[in-house]
């Protein structure tokens, strides 16, 4: 039996209508086991917002390019992307044809590579400012040769301005294996790290429900403990590992109900002791001497006795056997009532799950934010907004969902006058920022950020133009 009839009789047995390991779910869904779902939002955000270009690094199997492809889906529509394999991307002309090719820059990619870099970074800058995108994804990131991965990094630094520079995702194995180490100024890094028990159990339930087992969880704390560390908390070595758990438990449910009936042994053990008994019999009266009365009389009473055992024998084996239809019954009866309940079952249909209704207090608290956050933004446009002009700068400090942590973050600074609260909108809900001061260059903003409190010194704020920040508010 192949691994196809394996996994077609899986997933009869747990009722599911797609492997759940396989690649079909693989595209269906994207498990946030981990923290995967804020580190894909928050790789998004970067992409559109940040000047650092993003270092994703995580050992084999982790998960990084199933990240990165789900980041991509929450782009817009108006992002190109290009994809560089840093193991097969060995000249600096290989990776300006992949660049151009993908990205559909309308260049030649038979001239001087050196000379075509510069003309990537304008063209891609000149179509940014018309709201097309550009982001270049590269795998195996810690596999590029030096003259290509200084290639990339130049690309990156040729854009004037860095709002309008194409994008950079990197995907890697660690960060030991790049020999001039990472600038953490020009980069966001990130550890994909390896999942524990509970998020290997939310994993596996995500990729049954995906599958169609949606009250199917045949794993028990133990097992999940057991099959994460032999996966070493990697999702794709999980996938293989939880796959042949599932077809070993579906192998022994199935033959435990195929399996030998007793009575047919017991039928058998005592068929076999009937033959022996005889063949002994007849190998003993062989050697015996004819002449003999007396022996010949013992012989008699020898086969008189064998006669006697051989009924008694026989008639043991009839009982048995007669014992045996009635129990082999209750088996055929079992599995024909079995049959009609799983017609009925599939006849029934797939029960969709319910689905739970949000509370009133939940739509309650939404509207009060939305008044919060409407206050703030009326406050802040009175005093930067409104005021400063689309070239200038400011610093972006922190985002939030809720308006009233960045009220209550604000009243406890010094100098809150130079601190404001801007409504902006994300996904189309409410995104509220703090923002700190008006510069006329990002050069002087990221200058400024030496003197700004803490946390904020440390997490690298964003200087953005008032420009941006204009075009996403409520």
């Amino acid at each position: 039996m192949d691994l196809t009839e394996q996994s077609d009789r899986m997933q009869q047995h747990y009722n599911l209508r797609h492997d759940p390991f396989g690649p079909l779910v693989d595209a269906l869904v994207f498990s946030g086991a981990g923290g995967r779902y804020d580190v894909a939002e928050t790789v998004r955000h970067l992409l559109s917002y940040s000047p650092q270009e993003i270092l994703l690094y995580g050992a084999s199997g982790s998960g990084k390019r199933t990240l990165a492809q789900n980041v991509l889906r929450k782009l817009d529509d108006d992002w190109r992307v290009a994809w560089v394999d840093g193991i097969d991307t060995e000249t600096v002309h290989a990776l300006v044809k992949e660049i151009i090719g993908q990205l559909g820059l309308g260049l030649r990619g038979d001239q001087d590579p050196e000379a075509l870099l510069p003309q990537i970074a304008q063209q891609a800058s000149a179509r940014a400012q018309s709201d097309e995108m550009f982001v270049i994804v590269v795998q195996f990131a810690d596999h590029l040769s030096a003259e290509v991965t200084q290639a990339l990094l130049e690309l990156r630094d040729l854009c004037a301005d860095s709002e309008f520079r194409i994008r950079q995702l990197w995907l890697a194995e660690s960060l030991t294996s790049f020999p001039d180490g990472v600038n953490e100024d020009d980069f966001y890094i990130y550890e994909l790290a390896p999942l524990d028990d509970d998020d290997a159990a939310q994993y596996l339930k995500d990729r049954l429900v995906a599958a169609g087992g949606v009250d199917t969880f045949p794993f028990t704390n133990k097992d999940v403990a057991r099959l994460n560390q032999m996966s070493a908390g990697l999702p794709a070595a999980l996938n293989d590992i939880a796959r042949d758990f599932l077809i070993g438990t579906t192998f022994k449910a199935s033959e435990k109900k195929r399996s030998f009936p007793i009575t047919h042994i017991i039928a058998g053990v005592a068929a076999l002791c009937l033959v022996v008994i005889a063949v002994l019999y007849n190998a003993s009266i062989s050697g015996l001497d004819a002449e003999s009365e007396q022996v010949e009389l013992a012989d008699q009473g020898e086969v008189v006795g064998l006669s006697t055992i051989e009924e008694k024998l026989a008639n043991a084996v009839a009982n048995v056997e007669s014992k045996q239809s009635p129990t082999e019954a209750e088996p055929a009866d079992q599995m024909q009532e079995d049959d009609a309940q799983s017609t009925v079952a599939e006849d029934s249909g797939t029960v969709a799950p319910s689905v739970s209704v949000p509370e009133v207090s939940a739509a309650t608290d939404s509207v009060a934010a939305t008044n919060n956050a409407s206050e703030a933004q009326a406050e802040v446009s009175q005093r930067l907004v409104d005021v400063a002009t689309d070239s200038e700068y400011t610093l972006q400090l922190i985002g939030v969902r809720n308006a009233e942590q960045l009220n209550t973050i604000k009243e406890g600074l010094a100098n809150s006058e130079r601190y404001d609260i801007v409504a902006t909108r994300y996904k189309g809900e409410p995104w509220y920022i703090l923002i700190h001061g008006r510069y006329p260059s990002t050069t002087a903003a990221k200058a400024d950020i030496a003197t700004l409190p803490e946390p904020f010194r440390s997490s690298q704020p964003w200087a953005r133009s008032f420009r941006s920040i204009r075009a996403d508010l409520l």
